[in-house]
C-alpha cells in the first residue's frame, strides 16, 4: 500500500510474500547488491540554476557527439555483458523457485510469522531513506498493514518507538526485525 506523508515522501507498507528472493541472490555479488535494499540518506541540496546563455552552439554540438560516442562503445559491452551473464540469471531463476516452494511448503506446515515491510522512499524515487522490517502473525499482516497506512499519513518518519506506532505494534502482537532510518527528526517549535 503506498502512502503519502506530510512532505510528499512516497511510503510502502506492505507484506512481502518472496522471502526466497532475499535468500537467492547470487547475481548480487557480481553487481554489488540490490540497489532496494540500500538506504541512503534523503538531503536536498541546492540545484544552481545556470545563467540563460551561459552554453554555446558548439559546447552543445560537442556534448552532443560525446554522448553518441560513449552510448556506440557502451551498447556492444552491455549487451555483451547481458548476454554472458542470461545463464546465471536463469540459474538464479531456478533457485528461487525451489527456496520459495520449501518456503511454502514449511509456511503452510509451521504457521510461520508474515514479514511487513514498511519503507520510505526518497522524493525523486531512486533509492530507500528508511526500512523497517516487522513479524506478525500470517492473519494479523493485511490489517497491521492498514493500520500503518493510516498512520504514517500524519507522519513525516516511522518511529517504532513513537507512542501511536509502538501501541498499534503492541496491539497486533508485531515484532521490530530491523529498524533502519536515515531521514532527519523534525525541529519542534515550541
Amino acid at each position: 500500500m503506498k502512502v503519502i506523508d506530510l512532505e510528499g515522501r512516497e511510503w510502502t507498507v506492505d507484506r512481502r510474500f518472496a522471502p526466497w528472493r532475499r535468500w537467492v541472490q547470487p547475481l548480487a555479488g557480481l553487481t554489488g547488491g540490490y540497489r532496494q535494499h540500500k538506504i541512503t540518506a534523503d538531503w536536498a541540496f541546492p540545484k544552481v540554476e545556470r545563467e540563460e546563455g551561459s552554453l554555446n552552439k558548439v559546447a552543445v554540438g560537442l556534448w552532443v557527439v560525446v554522448a553518441i560516442a560513449d552510448t556506440l562503445v557502451h551498447l556492444p559491452v552491455y549487451l555483451l555483458l547481458g548476454l554472458l551473464l542470461l545463464p546465471f540469471l536463469a540459474l538464479e531463476l531456478l533457485c528461487q523457485g525451489v527456496a520459495g516452494a520449501f518456503a511454502r511448503i514449511v509456511r503452510w506446515f509451521r504457521k510461520a510469522p508474515a514479514r511487513v515491510d514498511v519503507a520510505g522512499w526518497h522524493k525523486e524515487h531512486r533509492s530507500l531513506a528508511s526500512l523497517t522490517v516487522l513479524r506478525v502473525h500470517d492473519d494479523l499482516a493485511v490489517p497491521l498493514v492498514a493500520e500503518l497506512s493510516g498512520l504514517l499519513r500524519g507522519r513525516v518518519r516511522f518511529d517504532p518507538s513513537d507512542p501511536a506506532v509502538r501501541e498499534a505494534l503492541t496491539r497486533f502482537g508485531a515484532r521490530v526485525e530491523r529498524h533502519r532510518t536515515l531521514l532527519r527528526r523534525r525541529a519542534v517549535h515550541r
